[in-house]
């Protein structure tokens, strides 16, 4: 059974005034010359005492039911299939680049990378109505759009307004860090997810890596890089990136940006967390990756449910009004007057 606490404990210091009623009686009394040789009442005794015990109980139950009593709810293990996901979407200038077009038709229109993202990330929402999303914009710095919660009208409405703008860098650690920040504080009850959808072109400083490691330990949560190109970058699944990147010449500075993608997949394996990566160069393949992620993130999740602590102070009220009525009563049917 759980300990029962108080949630004003000071308040119990004024349980001694309980006593009062044992030492003033408030029944009226009369005066009398003498009773001696009246018969003994034992009867009328213990009314007498009586009425003075529920008196004394009346106030230790007021007492108790102001200092707040209750017991802590504890936890149950429960099972579920939602996720929490926060989008991690890279704006950068390069994510206006067209996708590889999955229409052969020569009017097709042609698609950004941003725009296929938010298609695709849109549709993802509507088909995962048991998670909770939230959104982490970047480019040269990042930015929260919307925070981790069940408002799935504020998360489509960030995604909707992401748009890609060139400004320098890309800075990618700070934005997986905003993304990682907002499990802060929230009780582990579902798979943590850090989805982030970026065409790469970004260095993490080793210094920012082992930060980024200790924080996705620390918050359990799982990174999957959606890894969006137009078709001329290099296959980073595939690909081995080899040598330091000191750069001394134009080619060896060119050689470094092709292979700086496949650079981040493999820093993101160092990383020594769960880890997976998807590359799609077109609409229909990021549809394909982004079902996958779904799939990913149905098993059934084991987490710790908090019951609700139990207040006790509405049962001692209760029996306060109880006893406040019999002594009413008593009151009412106390003698006023010896009749003459």
């Amino acid at each position: 059974m759980n300990a029962l606490h108080f949630f004003k404990p000071e308040l119990l210091w004024l349980l001694p005034l309980a006593l009062l009623p044992m030492i003033s009686y408030g029944v009226k009394q009369f005066n009398f010359p003498g009773l001696e040789d009246w018969p003994k009442d034992l009867l009328s005794d213990w009314l007498r005492w009586g009425v003075r015990a529920i008196a004394a109980l009346t106030l230790v139950s007021l007492i108790i039911a102001a200092a707040a009593p209750f017991t802590e709810g504890g936890t149950v293990t429960k099972v579920g299939e939602g996720a929490e996901i926060v989008v991690v979407l890279d704006r950068s200038g390069s994510m206006s680049e067209n996708l590889q077009s999955d229409n052969q038709s020569i009017n097709a229109k042609p698609v950004s990378k941003i725009e296929a993202a938010r298609k695709v990330l849109l549709k993802f929402m509507e088909q995962r109505p048991a998670d909770t999303f939230g959104l982490v914009a970047f480019n040269a710095a990042p930015i929260s759009v919307a925070p981790l919660s069940a408002d799935r009208e504020l998360a489509k409405a960030a995604i909707k307004s992401a748009e890609s703008n060139s400004s320098g860098f890309t800075a990618l650690n700070r934005a997986l860090a905003m993304g990682l920040d907002y499990f802060n504080g929230r009780p582990f009850t579902a798979t943590r997810l850090i989805m982030l959808v970026s065409d790469g072109d970004a260095v993490i400083e080793p210094a920012d890596r082992e930060i980024l490691k200790n924080q996705f330990k620390q918050y359990r949560a799982k990174l999957i890089w959606v890894y969006v190109h137009a078709g001329v970058e290099k296959n980073i699944l595939d690909s081995v990136i080899a040598g330091d990147n000191e750069i001394i010449t134009n080619a060896q500075k060119q050689e470094v940006e092709i292979n700086q993608n496949v650079a981040m997949n493999r820093l993101f394996e160092e990383l020594d967390i769960p880890y997976q990566a998807f590359e799609v160069n077109s609409e229909a393949g990021l549809q394909q990756a982004v079902a996958e992620i779904g799939r990913a993130t149905n098993k059934p999740t084991r987490y710790e449910y908090r019951l609700p602590r139990q207040d006790y102070a509405i049962y001692f009220y209760v029996l306060t009004m109880l006893l406040l009525g019999a002594l009413f009563w008593l009151k009412q049917i106390e003698i006023k007057a010896w009749k003459a």
